[in-house]
C-alpha cells in the first residue's frame, strides 16, 4: 500500500521503518499541513498518516484527503489521550506509536484501537470542485486550494444535536393522501454484473418522478459506479463522509444535505445521491455500525432510500478471532439487514439464473425480515430459445418457488444511451422496454401511481352537453 507520512513531533524514521516492515511503500513525508497539501496535489497516496500535532491535524488537510479519495489515519502516542483538535477530525483509524515501535495493523484493515470522539463542531470535508478546476491548465493543486478556500469562506452551518432531532418515522404526504412511512430498498445481485446499478439508478429516478423524496446510496465496496454513471464527481465520496460523521456521532440531516449531490434535475425529478468510495481500499470506512447509523438517519431525511449494494454475502470473516476487525462485506450485509425491501437482480441467461438461484437462499437468511422481490434483467430469446419469459418463470418456480418475479426485456440500446448521456434510463429512454420494466418494478414493490381521474369518456360528455 502506498502510504504518506505527516507526523511532526514523532520519530518519523521509526514510523517509516514500521511501515516498510509491514510491506507498505512510503510515498513522501511532510512536516506541516501546507507541505502535505502540496504533496497531495502532486502525488496522492492511498493512505495519509497524520500525527496528533497542530501543524498537521487540521480540518483543511483532512478535507483535502476526502476530496482526493485518500484515507486518513491518526497517529497518537501510546497512553496519551488524543488532543481535542484531533478528536474533532472524526478519524476512527488510529495508529499507536510507543517505545516498542508503531502498531500499523489498522492500515491493513486488521483492526486497531479506537478512540472516543466528540461531535464535530464544524464541517471537515470540502465541496467537490467545479469540473473545470481539474483542467490541465489549472492543475490539481489549484483545484484543491480553490475548493478549500471556498469551504473556508462559507459560513459554518449550525450543527444540530442528533439526539435532539425529531423522530420522523412518518413522512408528510400531500393533502388528501395517507402518511408515508420511510422505506429502505436495497438493490442486490450476485456476481456477474446483472445490472444492479442501472436498475438502482432507474428505480430512484422513477420513484422521484412519482413524487417521492428519494436518496440513492452507493454502498458497493467492490466497484461502486453510481457517480460515473450519473456524471457526478466522486473525489469526495458522500457515503464515506456520512459514515465518518456517523462514527463520530455528528451526522445530522443538515450534514446529509451538505455531503449529498443531486441528480436527475434536468428534465426530470431531482433526487439526492450519496456517492460511493472511489477506491476499493477504503472499504474499512464502511463498517456495520456506521452504515446502519447512516441508514437510520436517512430514514428521517428522505422518504425512500435506494441502496446499490455489493454482490458478496459471505460472513465467514466474522469468525475471525479479531472481533474488532473491519469486514469487507459489512456494508452490504448491514444494508440488507436494515432493508424493508430487497430487489434481487439476476441475469436473464442460464449462467445469470444459476448464480441467482444459488445465492437466493443465503440472501433470504441475511435479509431476514425484509420482503424480497426478484427481478430478472436482460431476458432474451437469443440465449433461452423460444418463449424466454415462460422459461424463466418456470425455472424460478421449479427451483426456488418464485412466482412473482419481474421480468425485464433485454434493451442494450436504452442502457447505452443512459450511459452516454449520464442520466437514468427512465429519463434517457422513457419509452424503452427497460424503462417499462423499471416502472413495473416500482408498481410491484408498492409505489403504484394513483389512478387518473377524469370526467368520463368524451362521447358521454358530448351527449351531456
Amino acid at each position: 500500500m502506498l502510504v504518506a507520512l505527516a507526523a511532526p513531533g514523532f520519530d518519523a524514521d521509526a514510523v517509516e521503518l514500521a511501515l516498510l516492515r509491514a510491506g507498505h511503500t512510503l510515498a513522501w513525508r511532510a512536516s506541516d499541513a501546507d507541505e502535505a497539501m502540496t504533496q497531495l496535489a502532486a502525488r496522492a497516496p492511498e493512505v495519509l498518516v497524520v500525527g496528533d500535532h497542530p501543524a498537521v491535524a487540521t480540518p483543511s488537510l483532512i478535507g483535502a484527503c476526502d476530496l482526493l479519495g485518500v484515507r486518513a489515519c491518526l497517529l497518537v502516542a501510546t497512553g496519551v489521550e488524543p488532543s481535542a483538535a484531533a478528536q474533532r477530525l472524526g478519524l476512527l483509524d488510529v495508529l499507536l506509536a510507543g517505545p516498542d515501535g508503531v502498531d500499523v495493523r489498522a492500515l491493513a484493515g486488521l483492526g486497531g484501537p479506537t478512540v472516543d470522539r466528540a461531535p464535530l463542531p464544524v464541517p471537515i470535508t470540502v465541496p467537490a470542485p467545479d469540473p473545470a478546476a481539474w483542467s490541465p491548465e489549472v492543475g490539481p493543486a489549484a483545484a484543491v486550494d480553490s475548493a478549500l478556500e471556498s469551504a473556508a469562506a462559507a459560513p459554518a452551518p449550525t450543527r444540530a444535536d442528533p439526539a435532539r432531532e425529531p423522530e420522523a418515522s412518518v413522512v408528510a404526504a400531500p393533502t388528501g393522501e395517507s402518511p408515508r412511512h420511510p422505506r429502505v430498498i436495497v438493490v442486490w445481485g450476485p456476481a456477474g454484473a446483472p445490472g444492479r446499478t442501472t436498475l438502482a439508478i432507474g428505480l430512484a429516478a422513477e420513484l422521484a418522478a412519482r413524487g417521492r423524496a428519494v436518496c440513492l446510496i452507493d454502498a458497493d465496496t467492490y466497484g461502486g459506479t453510481v457517480a460515473p454513471a450519473l456524471g457526478l464527481l466522486d473525489e469526495a465520496p458522500g457515503f464515506a463522509a456520512a459514515c465518518r460523521l456517523a462514527g463520530s456521532e455528528s451526522l445530522t440531516m443538515a450534514e446529509l444535505d451538505r455531503v449529498a449531490q443531486q441528480a436527475g434535475g434536468e428534465g426530470g425529478a431531482p433526487f439526492a445521491v450519496l456517492t460511493g468510495i472511489g477506491r476499493p481500499h477504503r472499504w474499512p470506512e464502511l463498517s456495520t455500525g456506521r452504515v446502519t447509523a447512516v441508514l437510520d438517519r436517512a430514514r428521517r431525511w428522505r422518504e425512500v432510500i435506494v441502496v446499490d449494494a455489493g454482490f458478496n454475502l459471505e460472513t465467514d470473516e466474522e469468525v475471525s478471532s479479531d472481533l474488532a476487525a473491519p469486514r469487507r462485506n459489512a456494508a452490504t450485509v448491514a444494508a440488507l439487514r436494515s432493508a424493508d425491501q430487497v430487489v434481487a437482480v439476476g441475469g436473464g441467461d442460464p449462467i445469470g439464473l444459476a448464480r441467482l438461484l444459488r445465492s437466493h437462499g443465503e440472501l433470504l437468511e441475511v435479509a431476514e425480515g425484509a420482503r424480497v422481490r426478484v427481478v430478472i434483467n436482460r431476458v432474451r430469446a437469443s440465449v433461452l430459445g423460444i418463449d424466454p419469459r415462460g422459461q424463466v418463470r418456470q425455472t424460478l418456480e421449479r427451483f426456488a418457488g418464485i412466482r412473482d418475479a419481474v421480468l425485464i426485456e433485454n434493451d442494450a440500446d436504452a442502457a447505452d444511451l443512459a450511459l452516454l448521456t449520464a442520466r437514468p434510463v427512465t429519463m434517457a429512454a422513457p419509452r424503452s422496454a427497460l424503462s417499462r420494466g423499471i416502472a413495473e418494478l416500482a408498481d410491484a414493490i408498492g409505489f403504484a401511481r394513483a389512478p387518473a381521474t377524469s370526467a368520463g369518456p368524451r362521447w358521454a360528455r358530448r351527449r351531456a352537453g
